[in-house]
């Protein structure tokens, strides 16, 4: 069985070739010492072509507990000037103390850490921050009519009555209708009120006036488009890369994005007001509407719609 330290220098010769496919990357070669007239063991060596010259970068890997310390950085740098390396990378899953830090900015040698989400000793678990922008909708439905005879609305009105038009032609239930137009997309998600909007367009319907005759109606509804802001963390499930230490940032060349549970972001996400509360900045920005479900509608007895079914 490969000891810990291998198993480390495997795992980031295998980030690195995917962050470099067309370099060469080898885990552990020797490289003679030029001062020390020594091999020098290399755990991982990055080498490409560029013209006529060959650049080697020298990658060495500590599998410590604690943060490697400036001693290490120093140490690390008389091998890199020992075997001729253009560039020196230490890379420790258990970071880098300040010390080792400030030095390795003077000597310019890259400090990373490894940002795998394959299952190993150093499996990460990471997320991005993100915000979700929801609209969703009140609804306020309106009838009026003009025509000369009896009108008579039950109750039920608006979850009962069928349209149609001057031909006799079906058009639906209003509030199907309506809700199908906003699930479609055909009504505006701009925040703010829609006013009063004729449910079927520009078509006239008809509906039974209680006394069995057929009679023209205007069916509107008043929409007060709403906007929330959620803020949170979105997982990462798959990723393969280097965290600078340094810089703070992930170097990565892809990653895919876990599954979000609507009910999970209204439960833990934190709601805020505007997009300046999102501290840090969200790196992405999910935006949906809400979708109404007619059964679920009809369950839950909203716009009149009986419990019974």
């Amino acid at each position: 069985m490969a000891k810990a330290s291998e198993e480390l220098e495997k795992l980031v010769q295998r980030i690195q070739q995917e962050l470099a496919p067309k370099a060469k990357v080898i885990h552990n070669v020797k490289l003679p010492g030029r001062y020390s007239k020594v091999n020098r063991q290399i755990d991982v060596l990055v080498s490409e072509q560029i013209g006529q010259y060959e650049i080697n970068i020298i990658i060495d890997c500590k599998d410590h507990k604690k943060p490697v310390d400036v001693k290490g950085v120093e140490e690390f740098d008389g091998l890199l000037k020992d075997v001729g390396g253009q560039k020196g990378v230490l890379v420790c899953p258990s970071g880098f103390s300040e010390a080792a830090k400030a030095r390795a900015r003077d000597l310019q040698i890259d400090l990373y850490s490894p940002v795998d989400t394959e299952p190993h000793k150093w499996q990460s678990f990471p997320s991005m921050p993100a915000m979700v922008e929801w609209r969703g909708v009140a609804i306020s439905l309106g009838v009026s009519c003009s025509y000369p005879a009896p009108f008579m609305m039950p109750r039920d009105f608006f979850s009962s009555i069928i349209a149609f038009d001057e031909a006799g032609n079906k058009l639906g239930n209003p509030v199907e209708v309506l809700l199908d137009r906003w699930n479609q997309g055909d009504i505006t998600t701009e925040e703010g009120e829609t006013g009063e909007m004729p449910i079927f367009g520009e078509t006239e319907p008809w509906v039974d006036n209680g006394y069995g005759q057929r009679i023209p109606v205007s069916l509107y509804a008043n929409m007060l488009v709403q906007r929330q802001l959620r803020y949170g963390q979105l997982p990462i499930r798959k990723m393969s890369g280097f965290k600078d230490e340094l810089q703070g940032h992930v170097i990565t060349n892809a990653f895919q994005v876990g599954l979000l549970d609507p009910e999970e972001i209204d439960r833990d996400w934190k709601e805020i007001t505007k997009e300046e509360e999102a501290d840090p900045s969200p790196v992405i920005i999910l935006r949906g509407v809400t979708y109404y479900d007619l059964e679920m509608v009809k369950s839950s007895g909203m716009f009149g719609f009986s419990l019974e079914g």
